[in-house]
């Protein structure tokens, strides 16, 4: 399952105060919905911890990954219309909005 994300914007301030909250962390989770096959692959949209994430990439700090059920039922392009942000949709394992490094998926 590919794990994507529209959240481009990354706000530094919110960054140091998870890595503070998270200095003695030995792993995070970051919560992940299930959306579905689109194009014939297997999609969850992050659905929150942009800033968690990336603090936990700054610290070194294991990441995984809870994938649960969309709370409203939404698969595929109506959860993709509906969650949003604010670019285009990326890989999140393979990105990294701190650093604009992004691999998008369309």
């Amino acid at each position: 399952m590919t794990i994507i994300s529209s959240q481009h914007h990354i706000d530094w301030e919110i960054v140091e105060e998870k890595m503070e909250a998270l200095k003695d962390a030995k792993s995070v989770e970051i919560p992940c919905w299930d959306i579905g096959e689109i194009d014939g692959k297997e999609y969850a949209i992050m659905a929150d911890g942009h800033h968690t994430m990336a603090a936990a990439r700054e610290l070194g700090i294991e990441i995984n990954f809870a994938i649960e059920e969309e709370p409203e039922g939404l698969t595929g392009e109506t959860a993709l219309e509906a969650h949003w942000n604010d670019g285009d949709w990326y890989i999140v394992e393979e990105s990294n909005p701190v650093c604009e490094k992004y691999t998008f998926v369309w």
